[in-house]
């Protein structure tokens, strides 16, 4: 499969009838998370100028490109067009009501007062690359907590330990794991070792998004032997309670999936064979949702990867405005 950079030479070629050169740019000047992300390129197209910052990592939502692009055009004083190697409909549109430009070569092209080819017509998607390995779900669970719950900078590994569940020596590979990603550094004193992330709030959420996976473990039909479910309000009863989306049918709770026995042995959950006999929909998760959040629905950023890759694009577009209205 040919890379991203000739795939965005053979359709401008094809689209414009011109022979174009692509410039590599120098890209020191940048954050760290933005030179692995993206290569910086230039052409000239029209006479024109255009520099252009082709994806490296995993996909993201229009949001995330909209505030890359902001920060790239602002730090290299010039505007950025970003160029990705897939980019589905619904996020295409939010791209375009955003204003943001993107080239997805041999398929779509938004360049405002320039070109415009937003033609329904999908390459087959390229599998998925990542920046690094996928967080596990405890290593997940710290980096959340520090976002939403209480920051964790200068706190020991055995007090990240206390405060989200995990064991002293479950935490000594978290702080390996969140290393390797440039996500945080260890500040050793004596014989204990004190986390220091690299970055905060949202530009830290920016970073690791590409490394963030679903919470969601398993689904299940169940029904409850008292009125109220003892559970938090999840997937979409969650996201109902802070937009104007209707919930599904059957509201829908989450657990960690460690506590699922347990419930279901005491008698406080019975599962049902079907939808038809259930009162609702039980998500496990791989972390422990009450650890992240003392209300009556998860956090919001476990919520957003819960739901990111709904094909729904009202979903996808309240998830947005999720984001957006966190107080990074």
């Amino acid at each position: 499969m040919k890379p991203l950079r000739q795939n965005l030479l053979d359709y401008l070629q094809t689209l414009t009838g011109a022979h174009l050169d692509l410039v590599l740019e120098e890209a020191s000047a940048l954050p760290f998370f933005l030179r692995t992300r993206y290569d910086l390129c230039s052409l000239k197209l029209f006479g024109r100028r255009f520099l252009l910052a082709l994806e490296t990592g995993a996909p993201d939502s229009p949001s995330v490109y909209e505030a890359q692009t902001a920060t790239l055009s602002q730090r290299l004083g010039e505007p950025v067009t970003v160029v990705l190697p897939a980019l589905p409909s619904a996020a295409r549109n939010r791209m375009v009501q955003r204003g943001v430009p993107f080239i997805v070569p041999g398929s779509q092209m938004f360049l405002p007062n320039t070109l415009i080819d937003l033609r329904e017509r999908q390459p087959k998607p390229a599998p998925e690359s990542h920046t690094g390995k996928p967080l596990t779900p405890a290593a997940q669970c710290v980096l959340l907590t520090h976002l939403q719950r209480e920051p964790l900078d200068d706190c020991s590994l055995s007090e990240i330990a206390t405060k989200v569940g995990y064991s002293p020596i479950m935490l000594t590979k978290v702080k390996a794991e969140l290393e390797a990603a440039h996500l945080c550094e260890a500040i050793r004193e004596g014989r204990s070792h004190r986390l220091r992330f690299t970055l905060s709030g949202r530009a830290l959420w920016e970073k690791a998004v590409p490394l963030l996976s679903s919470p969601v473990r398993s689904r299940h039909w169940m029904e409850a032997s008292t009125p109220s479910v003892p559970a938090l309000l999840a997937g979409m009863s969650a996201l109902s309670q802070c937009t104007l989306l209707e919930d599904d049918r059957l509201p829908t709770y989450a657990v960690s999936k460690k506590s699922l026995p347990a419930l279901i042995e005491n008698g406080t959950f019975r599962q049902t064979p079907g939808s038809e006999e259930a009162t609702f929909t039980l998500e496990t998760w791989h972390y422990d949702p009450d650890v992240l959040f003392k209300r009556s629905a998860v956090d919001p950023l476990s919520l957003y990867l819960s739901l990111r890759d709904s094909p729904d694009e009202r979903v996808q577009q309240q998830l947005e405005l999720l984001l957006e209205g966190i107080s990074w």
